[in-house]
């Protein structure tokens, strides 16, 4: 039997007044956490870089939706919330300069659940936010 599945994420890191360096070494961190993740519904993802390196401004962005009508890795559809979290505490802690926000949700096997995170610069960590918690 076919198991439909479907999985967004958006991800948005932003800097201002950041080195040339520090934003060309945050790009390759950032593109490189995708491509070396174990989860194969991460290392497909699309980073749109926005960086203005003569306005020393970092901007990149994630926007995914993957949709399946029968899953084609179950095991990391599964593991997708919780290789969310990881994936986004990682770069909070190793880009504690940036401002991140963002929302990620999956619809699978009967789990429907939908997460809103944020990390304001200065903060080595990510808040998350229950959507179903926020509309009550």
């Amino acid at each position: 039997m076919a198991e439909p599945m479907k999985l967004t994420y958006k991800i948005y890191l932003e800097a201002e007044d950041v080195s040339q360096s520090r934003i060309l070494s945050t790009t390759s961190y950032f593109k490189n956490l995708f491509v070396n993740c174990t989860n194969h519904y991460l290392q497909t993802a699309n980073v749109d870089d926005e960086c203005d390196m003569e306005d020393f401004t970092l901007r990149l962005y994630v926007e995914e939706t993957i949709e399946e009508e029968d899953c084609s890795h179950p095991e990391d559809a599964k593991a997708f919330l919780g290789d969310m979290a990881e994936f986004l505490d990682a770069i909070a802690m190793a880009q504690s300069y940036l401002d991140m926000e963002g929302s990620f949700s999956i619809s699978y096997e009967g789990v429907e659940e939908e997460y809103h995170f944020e990390s304001e610069a200065g903060r080595d960590f990510c808040d998350f936010f229950d959507e179903a918690e926020i509309g009550e």
